[in-house]
Parts: structure tokens; sequence; C-alpha cells
């Protein structure tokens, strides 16, 4: 007979690519990182507990892009005490962005979203851009602010330096951070921000 208070067994996830702790340096922040491939497209999803001034803070996003790396949508909701903020994203086929409907067209033909609190979306360009090593390509983000959720444009270039090393800079050259990726793309050290746990 079986013992209905056993725990169920969790689903598998076949299609896992990363399972990944990041912790920041010199703050107070950590991040669950999960990368996995689905039907027609791959999805990136976190969770990231830190402290901001006054209180705790729980972000949760996903962000979802096609097989060839494009975003295709984005999903973030923060908690900071009592204040709950969402913001959810679209891009279809011609490149327009989207936000409750409304039509973007000062981002239109980006293909990145870059969010603020995290190493995760580095993951994008870095795979859609396919640079080898000494090659170099300049492109541009959907930046999300935190913690106000606030959108901008923003420049970067990526170079890679040498096999699973890449330089980021955006604004100009304004910012830069040396990007050390496992065979996935996905962050294992970014300059001396975050570093996997």
């Amino acid at each position: 007979m079986m013992n209905s208070n056993r725990p169920k067994e969790m689903p598998v996830l076949t299609d896992l690519l990363a399972d990944v702790l990041w912790q920041r340096d010199g703050r107070v922040s950590l991040e669950h990182f999960r990368l996995s491939r689905m039907p027609g497209m791959f999805a990136l999803e976190g969770i990231v507990l830190s402290r901001a001034e006054e209180s705790p803070q729980q972000i949760h996003y996903t962000v979802a892009c096609s097989l060839d790396w494009v975003t295709r949508a984005v999903q973030v909701t923060s908690v900071e005490g009592r204040h709950i903020r969402r913001l959810q994203l679209e891009r279809d086929q011609a490149g327009v962005w989207r936000m409750d409907g409304e039509a973007l067209l000062e981002f239109e033909g980006i293909s990145d979203v870059d969010l603020q609190i995290t190493p995760a979306t580095n993951t994008l360009p870095i795979r859609r851009l396919q640079l080898g090593v000494g090659e170099s390509r300049g492109t541009d983000a959907l930046w999300i602010r935190f913690p106000d959720l606030t959108l901008e444009r923003l420049p970067q270039r990526y170079a890679c330096a040498a096999d699973n090393r890449f330089t980021y800079e955006s604004r100009g050259g304004a910012f830069r951070a040396d990007l050390d990726v496992d065979d996935e793309g996905v962050v294992v050290r970014y300059g001396d921000i975050w570093s996997r746990v």
C-alpha cells in the first residue's frame, strides 16, 4: 500500500541548460537563475533577493526568446515593502516592442533586453552575436532600470577576448567589465560585481 503522505517528486526539466546561484560582491544580494530550452524558444528565469535602501527586495523575472536568441517577451515583478511593481513587454516579428498593447516606437528594432539587476541577460547578445575570438560588435538593448522599472535605449559593445571570455562596454565605454561565461554563454564572473557561488 502506498504511503499517501510521501512527498511527490518534482518534475524533471530535461532541457534545463543552466541552474546557477549568483552573489553580488560587496552587497547583500543573491540570485537563483535558470536557463531552459522549450519547444521553439529559450526561457531565462530568475529570482533576486537583495536589500534595498530601507527594506528587503524580491525580484522575479522571466525572459522568453526565440531560438536565434532574440527577445520576444519579458515579465518582471518587484516587491519591496508595501510596493509591488510589475512590467510586461512583448516584441513582435517586425521588431516593435509593446507595453500594455501600446507600441514603444523609440525601441523599434532592438533585439535584446537588459535587466539592470542581473547578469542573466548578457547571455542573449553573447549567444545571438556568436562572436569569434578577436571579433567585436555594437548593439543596442532595451535597458530596464530598477527599482522604478524605467526603460532606456542602451548602446553596448561586446568583444570576444578568448574562448568563454568577453569584454562588455556600454555608453561608449563609460562602463566596462570582463565577463567569464560557461559553454552555454551564462556568466560565471561579471567583473568585480557578480560571481557564481
